[in-house]
């Protein structure tokens, strides 16, 4: 029985390859995410830390010390925005990149959903084949055998 060659494999393999570049680029993106999630968490954790220093000695209090913490905190402040808005940019740009891998996987899922029915079609016609041609054989082997 000859094996069954799909006439669109080379469609196939480049929608796959479409899908792989498309899951690679939705990796990347959930990467960068997550590193600004954990980026921002990183910055309130600096924050607390800093309110939690003491800033006396003794009976007296570092002011200068506090003005230094007061502005290294609001600097984190607006760090931990540019993050969050960056985050949220990103996060656009995720659900966009997962539509596309979506389309791309549902486009490479057609495909192979044709390609397995066509292989069924093709070695049922083969089975089908070989039965009429081992059912010929027979019955001219009887009609030999008959004559004989």
């Amino acid at each position: 029985m000859r094996r069954f060659q799909f006439r669109l494999e080379r469609f196939l393999e480049l929608r796959r390859w479409k899908e792989r570049q498309w899951e690679i680029a939705l990796a990347k993106i959930q990467g960068v995410c997550l590193n600004l999630e954990r980026r921002i968490s990183e910055i309130g954790e600096e924050i607390d830390a800093s309110r939690l220093m003491a800033y006396t000695d003794g009976p007296r209090i570092d002011v200068e010390a506090m003005a230094r913490r007061d502005h290294y905190v609001l600097r984190l402040a607006r760090e931990r925005e540019r993050t969050r808005e960056t985050l949220e940019e990103k996060r656009k740009e995720l659900t966009k990149v997962r539509a596309s891998y979506l389309e791309a996987s549902k486009e490479r899922k057609v495909l192979d959903k044709l390609k397995e029915r066509r292989a069924a079609e093709y070695y049922e016609r083969q089975l089908d084949e070989e039965f009429k041609t081992t059912d010929d054989m027979n019955s001219a082997a009887a009609a030999n055998a008959r004559r004989e």
